[in-house]
Order: C-alpha cells, then structure tokens, then sequence
C-alpha cells in the first residue's frame, strides 16, 4: 500500500511538471502565419535550410532548437517573436545565430536561450553587446535596438519565472499598443484569439471574408468593429469553408 501511495504521489509530481507551453502544437506554416513571417524563415531559424545553387549549395543551421522535428511548441514560438526584434533592425542570419550562441555561451543550462529570468536580468546587454559588435552599431543605433527589443518583450505576458504566458503577435515594428490578437495557449489549442476572450482570430477573419459586415460580427461575438479589423488583418489571406 504504501508503495502504491508513493507511485501515485511520484505520477502526480509528474504531471504537475509538465509544461503545456513547452510541448509541440504547431507546424512551420502555422507559426509563420501567425508571426507574419515566411514559413521558410521559420523553418531555417528552427531546421535549418540549404542555400546557393548550382555546385556550390551549402547548409544554414538551425538557430533555435525545436520543441519536435517540424513541430514547434509555445515557447518556440515566443522565441521566434524576440528574434523578430533583430531581424526588424536588418540582422542577418549569420548575425542571429552569434547572438543566440552568445547567450547560450553566458547561459549554457537555458533551453530558451531568449526566454526566461537569465535573459531578462542579464541577456539583453549580451544581446546589445554582440549586435553592436556585428551590425557595427553605433551608441545611438544600439538604443534604437534597445527600443525594438523593448516593445516586442512589451507584447509578452511573463509568469514568475519570466517565461511567457501569452503574447500579442507584433507583425511590423510599426505597430502599437498591446494588441488585439493573443496567442494563448490556454484558449483555442494556442491559435490566436481576441484579447480577453477565446474566439479563435481565424473564425472573425473567415466570416468578414465570406462578406459578412464588421457590425454584424462585432454583434455576434459582443467584440469591438477593431478587434474584427485586427482578426482580419492577421489573417488576411484566409478564405471560409
């Protein structure tokens, strides 16, 4: 019996440590489409890629290790939305991968090596650092990426441990505010969503494509005619069933 008692107690422990964030959910297309990246940017932050033509085709590693093999978790995804930070200051992919090998050099035991407390207390001057050194940025250029990397982390939600909760894609650098859509991974299997509701973005942007009009969707899903521009604009390629 009370071998039985520890065995349940030991399975329980278990479950409570599993992280719904960490397991695979989407797949490169998928995380691209909600990022507003090209699922090949995606696939060669997180797979890798060749590159050139002719005889001279060479591998680009992976920067990112991935939550499966072409499936990627939250945490991923939420990675890949820091990196867009760098990239919307014209790193390039060589540029990246040293910035993360940097940050996996101060902080070898982080498996999110642009999530969590290490990167939040510590990281982003590792960042600042190596990205002035590569881009040859100036004092004044390494500010303006400061301001980038702020607003991106800006969109995320942290718990205790600074690892994200839920965050507001940030498709352009442009954008402002919080944002209308949220990717949860507690509402909708981790699709997008309206913030503060569990009405899958993709459902707004399916009807409003279908010809339905702003009003009567703001109606029915008792959301504001913005959210349904927002849905919209995230998906803006989709078509209804």
């Amino acid at each position: 019996m009370v071998a039985i008692v520890k065995n349940q107690a030991a399975a329980a422990a278990f479950i409570r440590e599993l992280d719904s964030r960490a397991m695979p959910r989407y797949t490169l297309g998928e995380a691209g489409g909600y990022l507003g990246l090209p699922e090949s940017t995606i696939r060669s932050w997180f797979v890798g890629m060749p590159y050139g033509s002719g005889g001279d085709v060479r591998w680009m590693s992976q920067i990112l290790k991935p939550a499966a093999k072409d499936l990627l978790s939250f945490f991923d995804i939420a990675s890949a939305h820091v990196l867009m930070a760098f990239k919307a200051k014209g790193a390039r992919p060589s540029d990246l991968r040293a910035i993360v090998e940097a940050l996996e050099k101060e902080h070898p035991d982080a498996r999110y090596p642009l999530l969590g407390r290490d990167f939040h207390l510590f990281g982003k001057d590792v960042v600042l650092r190596e990205a002035g050194r590569l881009l040859n940025l100036s004092k004044s250029r390494q500010l303006g990426l400061k301001k980038v990397m702020e607003k991106f982390l800006l969109r995320i939600e942290f718990d205790a441990r600074f690892m994200p909760l839920r965050f507001s894609p940030l498709r352009t650098s442009r954008e402002r505010g919080k944002g209308f859509i949220v990717i949860d991974p507690d509402f909708a299997y981790g699709r997008p969503v309206i913030r503060g509701t569990a009405i899958p973005a993709e459902i707004i942007a399916n009807r409003r494509l279908a010809g339905e009009s702003q009003a009567r969707l703001a109606r029915d899903y008792r959301i504001t005619t913005r959210a349904v521009k927002e849905a919209v604009k995230h998906f803006p390629q989709r078509k209804a069933a």
